[in-house]
């Protein structure tokens, strides 16, 4: 892969995309079973939008939409719009450039006017040669949380701080991970599952050890990248946890850390 490369070189294709009349919980099963975290939305055979699964658990566990259930919420509320594009002759540097500079993980590639494929971080990063030790990109400071924190509370720390993951600790130790599908789906299930009148304390009362995901994949202190950016590719993960010897979290290193390093 060369800088100077149309983005098409990389993207994928043909697009998943959900309609943005879909409840998001139509949105939730299509990215786990594709093992994806973003959606392109369409009207049509217009691209109306861009859904992230950051966005669906921002939405549910929001109370913007009060007492509503899930199933009457609609891609459409929570989407990004417009979305941000790039057009499929663009330099592959360009791709890259674009997502560091908006923040964002997945880019729809646009000819002519109509949706030719998308071009992800992972699609990415896939072509990373370098092998450095991965020490100088692992974030020391990365928030964490413990088992018997709430959800409300990872939530509330995952959209402060801008993190995609919280490793969870036990006395230092990693014995999970919140996602933030595993967090989507928490809220997506009071939402569906708890009578209104009750859905703010059921939501105040349930752990994060109820919902984490358990024996996590972690990279270890002092590892290669060539092994992480495998990690990332095969998990499909926006950032992991790093431990040491002993499975103390020391930090944790994201997938836009590898993306700098295609620059």
């Amino acid at each position: 892969m060369r800088l100077t490369d149309p983005v098409s070189s990389v993207m994928r294709s043909p697009v998943i995309t959900i309609d943005k009349g879909s409840e998001v919980g139509e949105a939730l099963e299509l990215m786990e079973r594709e093992g994806i975290n973003h959606l392109v939305v369409t009207s049509g055979d217009r691209v109306v939008g861009v859904v992230s699964v950051r966005d669906i658990m921002e939405g549910l566990g929001s109370s913007r939409f009060g007492k509503i259930p899930a199933r009457r919420i609609y891609v459409s509320s929570v989407m990004t719009e417009p979305p941000i594009t790039i057009e499929v002759n663009n330099s592959i540097r360009e791709a890259i450039e674009t997502m560091l500079s908006k923040g964002i993980s997945s880019l729809p590639v646009i000819d002519d006017g109509q949706l030719a494929g998308i071009v992800t971080e992972t699609d990415l990063i896939r072509y990373m040669d370098r092998d450095d030790d991965i020490s100088g990109l692992v974030k020391a400071d990365h928030p964490k949380v413990m088992p018997t924190d709430r959800i409300v509370h990872a939530r509330n720390i995952m959209l402060e701080r801008g993190a995609r993951i919280l490793p969870v600790v036990d006395q230092g130790k990693l014995v999970g991970l919140v996602t933030e599908i595993s967090l989507a789906k928490a809220f997506y299930d009071i939402r569906e599952e708890i009578d209104p009148t009750y859905m703010d304390n059921v939501a105040r009362r349930v752990l994060v050890e109820d919902i984490m995901v358990e024996a996590p994949k972690k990279a270890v202190k002092g590892q290669r990248l060539k092994a992480v950016r495998d990690l990332f590719v095969k998990t499909g993960l926006p950032a992991i946890p790093v431990v040491g010897e002993d499975n103390s979290v020391v930090g944790v290193i994201s997938r836009k850390s590898l993306l700098r390093l295609l620059l």
